[in-house]
């Protein structure tokens, strides 16, 4: 959706004793008379139209990629007062929303102007590194999401990378809050789920610290303010999160066929605690996360609905099951690694496709929420070549397409190495025996 420009038109701070440094001057801010009540670092910057409009579409569509586990909103709602007055925030936030709304020049020029600005910030010493430096990159990682070409897998993690040295930096104590009140905490868990996400594409180990505690755990926490639910269910969403992190890394960290007795003692013993772990989750989180309906499908399409009354319900629903998948698929006593024969699925096989068919559910039943269909691309990936039945195949396909026709998230090349697993032609051609 492209809006009309009126390059002319400004939106003005409510209250300024003066007008204040437009956007496009920022870097020569020392030739500015500034009213002593500012300093050049926290003087609001005013905004284009196109720009205010810009902000205006993170709001109200990107936020909530960000803050699907998040009941308060921390994120969408800090980092829109906190980039007014930071460059390099405000630049990640119109290059995001720029990409998002195909925008392309527009979103390059503010990219070039934000990665300009980091890196003369991280020259400066790791102490210096804050949260809104922190979320930029986060930010940046999103958008470069939507500009990979579609049939390339999206490989380069440079921005990940660049979150995680400056969450090690900032870290003042070995702890993560999953009720996430800060935006650094909120943060934090936007960077898990993309570490997931890459993780998962790749089979690899996540670059997380997991000696990282949970503090408070939801378990402790009292609903002592009739806001206080906000802070509960957010940690138990985030909980089912690390969770899932934690099962993801002990998968893809160095699995192998057979291990030496002592060794293979150890992965079950570990196996087991994680597998207990998500089991516990379930039996003891609040009954809101439980769906509020579910049926047969009346709309045609093959998984049947499920719905919730929360995005954070629905993605730890999800979680649970991806977790799952991953600890069968990965179970350190099969003595072979685990490999799909077409017609002859295994007891694990049938188990692995009962959670890959809830996850779809719920991606289905719920197709404008996008952490869901960002959790379909990368979960696709363990169950995907295990889904035996063509129409299921199609419906799978179908939500990919969507996703990539809606939000220009790239999925194109999922589909290409799906059909590639299925043995299907690339022009939709039948299958091979």
């Amino acid at each position: 959706m492209h809006m009309g420009r009126k390059s002319g038109a400004r939106i003005l701070p409510i209250s300024t004793p003066s007008p204040p440094v437009p956007l496009d001057e920022r870097t020569a801010s020392t030739t500015v008379k500034l009213p002593t009540e500012y300093s050049p670092l926290h003087m609001p910057m005013n905004l284009t139209r196109d720009e205010a409009q810009l902000f205006h579409h993170f709001i109200r569509h990107l936020g909530r990629w960000l803050d699907c586990t998040n009941a308060a909103r921390i994120f969408t709602l800090v980092v829109s007062e906190k980039a007014r007055t930071c460059p390099i925030l405000v630049n990640a936030v119109l290059c995001f929303a720029a990409r998002h709304r195909r925008e392309d020049v527009v979103a390059e020029a503010a990219y070039e102007r934000c990665v300009a600005l980091l890196i003369n910030r991280l020259n400066e010493s790791p102490a210096s590194y804050d949260e809104m430096l922190l979320a930029a990159v986060l930010l940046l990682h999103f958008a470069d999401q939507l500009i990979t070409p579609s049939r390339t897998c999206p490989r380069d993690k440079h921005h990940l990378k660049g979150t995680s040295s400056i969450l090690r930096a900032s870290m003042s104590a070995p702890f993560a809050d999953p009720s996430a009140t800060s935006l650094r905490d909120a943060a934090f868990w936007l960077y898990v789920r993309q570490s997931l996400y890459n993780a998962t594409i790749n089979q690899e180990s996540l670059d997380i610290d997991f000696s990282l505690q949970l503090s408070p755990t939801p378990d402790c926490m009292r609903d002592t303010h009739s806001l206080a639910w906000l802070r509960i269910e957010t940690a138990w969403a985030n909980q089912m999160l690390w969770i899932t992190a934690c099962v993801a890394n002990f998968c893809f960290s160095g699995f192998k066929a057979q291990y030496p007795q002592s060794e293979t003692v150890r992965k079950e013993a570990q196996w087991q605690e994680l597998w207990d772990r998500n089991q516990a989750w379930r039996n003891s989180r609040p009954h809101v996360f439980d769906p509020i309906g579910s049926g047969p499908a009346d709309d045609g399409h093959v998984f049947p609905d499920i719905w919730f009354t929360a995005d954070w319900h629905v993605l730890s629903y999800v979680f649970h099951h991806f977790s799952c998948i991953l600890l069968l698929r990965y179970k350190p006593d099969s003595r072979f690694p685990i490999r799909w024969v077409p017609h002859k699925l295994s007891v694990s096989d049938c188990k692995i496709l009962q959670h890959a068919r809830a996850i779809c559910s719920a991606c289905k039943s719920s197709m404008q929420n996008v952490q869901l269909l960002i959790v379909l691309c990368h979960t696709v990936f363990i169950w995907g070549p295990l889904l035996p039945n063509p129409a299921e195949r199609q419906e799978v396909i179908r939500m990919l397409r969507v996703f990539e026709e809606t939000h220009s998230w790239r999925t194109e090349w999922i589909v290409d190495a799906l059909r590639m697993e299925w043995g299907i032609a690339s022009n939709g051609g039948p299958e091979r025996e």
